[in-house]
């Protein structure tokens, strides 16, 4: 065996310092990349938007904004099917499973074969969705299969409300998060709920982000109340008050809504509440065209209009004229005479006829009398404004009392004698009944009448 040859002092310095100026560069390179990755937070764990670069069939290219591009599995974006539900150019949110060299992305990680138990603990710590597939159900919840691993659902945590049907989830394959993991049973707890919240309130945030005062939007309502009712923005409630779901007087939300309609929305304001979480006014009925619009066209002064008494007070009473539409008639021009109230001739419900004295499209403000609308009626025959003409001279007015009929004076010898009256008539049924006195007084006429009746017939 021949022995090495020296080696040169040279040869190994310069070797030396090839290997120190390598591992300079790669030290420099790892700490570029993990600032890099400080800088977009690409860390286990962390959530990502990336934009899909490329989709192959083991694999897909995600460009997060890194210096190179990310993977995740492709078999991971497949329905039941096959079928892909990306394409190029879709922008996703993903996880990241890993950080080293390559980053890996995911929906959520898969836990398989004996490291599924570890991967679950990772999957806890990083607040990483696992995903399994529902393989069964019993009293408490359902059963699932983390790829190697147990995990137990309670019936509490299947939805973000109540679970009336946990059975239609059997068979299926869901994303869940590990609240806690059990390793002597090699099992894990599972909540679907704290995921479904978790989207809300990313949803929630990003939906305040974007919202301001004026913009609407769909909503579903939620639940009513006597102040009003709550709608659903998608993870997001705010409150339309009762003043503000109908242009016309309402007495209760539940008069016009229901819990679960579809209703349109808009933003009137966007406060923080005394716990810091924000609250939003809504209104329904801003997002629907305005009755006043054009209200100097619709209802002309001078004009007369139909209504319904809606409601009194004491300076007058409120009529409806249109949806949404009030108008005031004032006590002083509720009717033809003076009263104190306008419940003397009032009522709600009541239809009435008046005339448009004054309109206000500012205000909003239309002004009514129905003095005036009794005062310029064409009074039809037989009424009394008819009765209080003068009649003919000789013809009783009526309502008087007729006038007695008086006998044909009779002939006799001398002209100067009055001629004799017949008895007074019987006072008519509708009179009032006499009094004692007036008794007296119609015996005392009649009784004369008699004796100048029989001293003519003796002359």
């Amino acid at each position: 065996m021949k022995p090495n040859p020296p080696s040169d002092p040279e040869d190994d310095a310069t070797s030396n310092e090839f290997a120190r100026a390598l591992e300079e560069h790669e030290r420099a390179a790892r700490a570029a990349q993990a600032a890099t990755r400080a800088a977009t937070g690409v860390v286990p764990g962390a959530k990502v938007r990336g934009k899909v670069v490329a989709v192959g069939e083991e694999h897909t290219l995600i460009d997060y904004g890194g210096r190179s591009e990310a993977v995740a599995e492709t078999r991971q974006f497949r329905a039941e099917d096959g079928s892909l539900s990306i394409a190029a150019g879709d922008v996703l949110e993903l996880f990241v499973i890993e950080a080293g060299d390559q980053v890996v992305l995911a929906r959520s990680m898969r836990a398989e074969g004996q490291a599924a138990l570890r991967q679950v603990r990772e999957a806890r710590a990083a607040g990483v969705p696992v995903a399994g597939r529902v393989t069964g159900l019993n009293a408490g919840g359902l059963a699932v299969d983390l790829g190697g691993a147990r995990g137990f659902c309670p019936l509490s945590q299947i939805e973000a409300g109540f679970c009336a049907d946990p059975s239609i989830y059997v068979g299926r394959t869901l994303e869940f998060l590990v609240t806690s993991v059990e390793d002597t049973r090699g099992s894990a707890v599972l909540s679907r709920r704290q995921l479904l919240r978790r989207a809300e309130e990313e949803h929630m945030r990003k939906l305040l982000a974007s919202l301001k005062p004026g913009d609407e939007l769909d909503g579903t309502v939620a639940r009513l109340e006597s102040f009003g009712a709550f709608v659903d923005l998608g993870g997001l409630d705010g409150l339309v008050h009762v003043s503000e779901i109908r242009h016309e007087r309402l007495g209760h939300p539940r008069d016009a809504l229901s819990q679960g309609e579809k209703v349109r929305v808009r933003v009137l304001r966007i406060e923080t509440g005394k716990d810091g979480r924000p609250r939003l006014a809504l209104s329904i009925k801003a997002a629907t065209p305005d009755p006043w619009a054009g209200i100097e066209t619709r209802f002309v002064p001078g004009t007369r209009v139909h209504g319904v008494v809606a409601r009194l007070a004491d300076f007058g009473a409120f009529v409806t004229l249109a949806p949404g539409i009030d108008a005031l008639v004032h006590v002083s021009e509720a009717a033809p005479r003076q009263v104190r109230h306008v419940r003397e001739v009032l009522s709600p419900g009541q239809p009435v006829e008046a005339v448009v004295l004054a309109v206000d499209p500012v205000k909003k403000r239309i002004s009514l009398s129905i003095r005036e609308a009794l005062s310029t009626l064409t009074p039809p025959s037989g009424t009394q404004a008819e009765d209080a003409k003068p009649g003919p001279v000789g013809k009783p007015e009526r309502g008087s009392r007729e006038p007695e009929e008086r006998p044909a004076p009779q002939k006799g010898p001398a002209s100067h004698e009055r001629p004799a009256r017949a008895p007074a008539p019987a006072p008519p049924r509708t009179e009032a009944p006499m009094t004692t006195m007036g008794i007296a007084l119609r015996r005392a006429l009649e009784e004369a009448a008699k004796k100048r009746e029989r001293g003519g017939h003796r002359e």
